[in-house]
């Protein structure tokens, strides 16, 4: 079980894990305890990462630090998304910004928005189209540029406003995978031209499979990120409204997050997460 560590003026504080029902938990008898799913996204978190990802420490951190409990579990994206739309969940992340045009995967007539609320942001990593090197592609920098290509997208990820609008009104057709690692495996069998990606996770899926060392680097020598990025891309949470106290809860977030920011401490502590483990 992975404990949770942090700073409180001189002391440090080591909140333990105990298995509570399919996931972690912490504080249980902290003054409500709140259901957050997520999935393994490697390198920002994952049950194979050592402390299970930066994201999910600071995650953990963040909500003990207001006196809540914590219980985390990791499923299938499209599974955490309809968790946390249906209110069976209570924060859902990470997530990408989400337009208030997104509609719900699980609510006829309701978008996202109306069902979730966004947080403020914390670190997240470049969104980018991913080639096979020495593949030509036509991208210049405009989605309209790759109109006439297939493109390999994640199940119901949210990438940009501008590329959602032409895949969901079909303009680029698009192969549906369940994760990042089947992305590569799309691109590898020359199913899609381009797939849509952070870089990191790519290369970190890499890491985590069960091929052997020659394979990997196979597979990471053939991707190559186009230029330019199609956004850079925060992560947020986002707090189910189903929960009675979520304007409450979302305002501990945000409060959390603003006195990191303020006090010059949020990307010190994401970076000593990642030194951790680095050693």
């Amino acid at each position: 079980m992975t404990p949770v560590s942090y700073q409180v003026g001189e002391q440090t504080i080591i909140a333990p894990a105990v298995r509570y029902e399919y996931g972690y938990a912490y504080n249980i008898g902290g003054k409500k305890l709140l259901k957050l799913v997520t999935l393994n996204w490697a390198p920002y978190i994952d049950e194979s990462l050592c402390n299970n990802g930066w994201l999910f420490q600071l995650t953990v951190k963040l909500l003990l630090q207001k006196g809540y409990g914590v219980h985390i579990e990791f499923f299938p994206w499209a599974r955490a998304v309809r968790a946390a739309e249906l209110g069976k969940a209570d924060i859902l992340f990470p997530e990408y910004f989400i337009d208030d045009a997104v509609m719900s995967d699980n609510r006829p007539s309701k978008t996202r928005n109306d069902l979730l609320a966004l947080s403020s942001a914390v670190p997240g990593g470049n969104l980018s189209l991913i080639a096979l090197r020495g593949n030509n592609s036509n991208y210049n920098g405009n989605v309209e540029s790759i109109k006439d290509q297939i493109i390999g997208v994640v199940r119901s990820y949210k990438n940009t406003p501008e590329l959602d609008k032409l895949t969901d009104s079909k303009k680029i057709n698009t192969i549906i995978a369940n994760n990042e690692y089947q992305l590569i495996h799309l691109l590898m069998s020359l199913r899609v031209n381009l797939i849509v990606a952070d870089y990191d996770v790519l290369i970190a899926s890499i890491e985590k499979s069960v091929s052997s060392a020659k394979e990997k680097q196979q597979m990471k020598n053939s991707l190559v990120p186009l230029s330019p990025a199609l956004a850079y891309k925060p992560l947020y949470y986002m707090v189910s409204k189903a929960n009675p106290q979520w304007q409450e809860i979302l305002a501990d977030l945000n409060n959390e997050i603003s006195k990191m920011n303020e006090q010059g401490t949020l990307l010190s502590y994401i970076e000593e997460k990642k030194q951790q483990c680095s050693r």
